[in-house]
């Protein structure tokens, strides 16, 4: 069987763009906040979990003890580097704690909370 050509243009695109971050669940947008947060939080676990058995895997085949792991001293170089690494991981998965509600919550403060917050 013949494969059928077209002489049509076609159009794929590598991902459709999600709208999490309009995404709501709860009545109270703090608390999709911080599903959100620990969502992101367990995605980065679980990725780095499984790359560090891997790399730990493969340096036990190449001789480097956990010894040898556990008595590494890095570079200021490295330091640094490692300082904008966690920053941007704080942002990746911490962001979300710092938006604004763009929506009305349901949840009302009751009176006595409200007197404590000055409101």
């Amino acid at each position: 069987m013949t494969a059928k050509k077209y002489d049509r243009p076609t159009y794929t695109v590598d991902y459709f763009k999600a709208d999490t971050h309009r995404a709501h669940f709860f009545d109270n947008v703090m608390i999709d906040n911080l599903i959100t947060a620990v969502v992101a939080l367990g995605a980065e676990v679980w990725t780095n979990r499984q790359r560090q058995e891997i790399l730990e895997a493969l340096l036990e085949e190449k001789g480097v003890s956990a010894e040898m792991i556990e008595a590494y001293m890095p570079s200021e170089e490295q330091r640094e580097k490692w300082k904008q690494d966690r920053d941007a991981f704080v942002a990746r998965t911490m962001h979300v704690l710092a938006r604004e509600a763009d929506r009305k919550t349901s949840y009302d403060w009751p009176e006595e909370l409200e007197e404590v917050e000055g409101g």
